[in-house]
């Protein structure tokens, strides 16, 4: 895996704390307060899978990678806010040289 330079770092994402209640059909959580705003990220959409949820509904859930330089504190329990998607981080931040790696997804309903 390439790591990304400072160059390619793009995109502009608020790093969120979140708390319960969480909403059923994203699984995003309620915005407690901002943990870190205007944090520049490079974004990478990786492949989505459909799964039904129910005979009436689709449930579409979009992966991406996300860097970002390396921030003490960012946990899985955080989430990210990118443009107008919120992205739910995905398992512990990876923790390679001065970068995190964030594996994150959005749910499409």
């Amino acid at each position: 895996m390439r790591l990304p330079t400072a160059g390619e770092l793009r995109e502009r994402i608020d790093i969120l704390d979140v708390a319960p209640p969480y909403n059923a059909a994203t699984g995003a959580g309620e915005v407690e307060k901002v943990f870190a705003a205007g944090v520049w990220a490079k974004i990478e959409p990786l492949g989505g899978d459909i799964s039904a949820e129910t005979m009436h509904s689709r449930v579409c859930r979009q992966q991406y990678r996300v860097w970002i330089r390396y921030r003490y504190g960012v946990t899985p329990f955080h989430e990210i806010q990118w443009k107008d998607r919120r992205l739910i981080i995905d398992g512990p931040p990876e923790h390679l040289a001065q970068w995190l790696l964030l594996h994150a997804f959005t749910v499409i309903t």
